[in-house]
């Protein structure tokens, strides 16, 4: 005897959604992407409350009287950390640009290829410290890759190149712009950070929603956008040096980025729903 539902976008919440509407519950969906699911398409056009994390989404929704731009919650350990504190966890200097490399959890081979094609180049910046995250699969892979192209990293102590880091606060902290794919998650947290981006979409995701990701944020002026399938180490490094070396344009993008973060998402949404619930 539910007060309310709240939907997600998996399909598996779509049975569960129509059956709370055809029992008399108040119903709710939350859509993550910039260009929303089947799922979600579906449940909108009876669901009491739409909510959405980009405000791009409402365009795709029949009743966009019903959408509320809400954001999607973020960890609040994620924001936790100060510059500070995540420059010394990684023994950086507050002197240089700090740069965070990540594909998520699972590693972005393209990704890292790029990145290993690049080192050649951005070795040559010492004003660029580097936080590489491969990915726990790709780790050894992208190492070898790395010494393939002759850079030795253990000479190089301005980049730290890890399989994961398990406490990411101190990454998004030291990071002055960051460099990785375009998961909803990812994209929260990044501009709950007020951090620039350089985004690389990953092309296999469920009706290409990463580039919509992306776009969202390219259009604003808060990152890059790199379709994978034009990625280069020269193209990479390029981008990546254009955001080390510009302080006045990555504190502009850095700006759009705060702009569109909502660390307030999570109170915004359950104020939301105790409303449903009064209702």
């Amino acid at each position: 005897e539910p007060d309310v539902v709240i939907g997600t976008g998996g399909y598996v919440c779509g049975p569960v959604v129509l059956a709370a509407k055809l029992q008399g519950v108040s119903t709710m969906i939350h859509e993550q992407n910039a260009f929303p699911g089947i799922t979600n398409k579906l449940l909108a056009r009876f669901a009491n409350c739409i909510m959405v994390n980009f405000e791009e989404s409402r365009e795709y929704f029949v009743h966009k009287e019903r959408v509320t731009a809400l954001g999607l919650p973020v960890r609040q350990e994620v924001l936790s950390a100060g510059k500070e504190e995540g420059l010394q966890y990684f023994g950086f200097s507050p002197e240089k640009t700090t740069l965070l490399v990540s594909g998520g959890s699972r590693g972005a081979r393209s990704l890292n290829r790029a990145m290993a094609e690049a080192y050649p180049e951005l070795i040559q910046h010492p004003e660029l410290q580097i936080i590489h995250l491969t990915g726990r699969t790709d780790y050894e892979d992208t190492m070898k890759a790395i010494a393939d192209h002759g850079v030795e990293i253990a000479e190089h102590p301005q980049i730290i190149i890890k399989p994961y880091l398990d406490d990411m606060r101190y990454g998004l902290a030291a990071a002055d712009f960051c460099v990785g794919r375009a998961g909803a998650t990812f994209l929260a947290e990044v501009t709950a950070c007020g951090l620039p981006g350089i985004l690389i979409p990953y092309p296999y995701a469920a009706e290409n929603h990463q580039e919509y990701n992306a776009r969202a944020l390219a259009d604003r002026q808060a990152a890059y956008l790199l379709l994978d399938k034009d990625l280069t180490g020269n193209l990479l490094s390029e981008h990546i040096l254009t955001l080390c070396k510009d302080s006045e344009k990555r504190e502009q993008m850095a700006a759009q980025s705060r702009a569109m973060g909502k660390r307030d998402a999570l109170d915004r949404i359950v104020e939301l729903v105790e409303q449903q619930c009064n209702q």
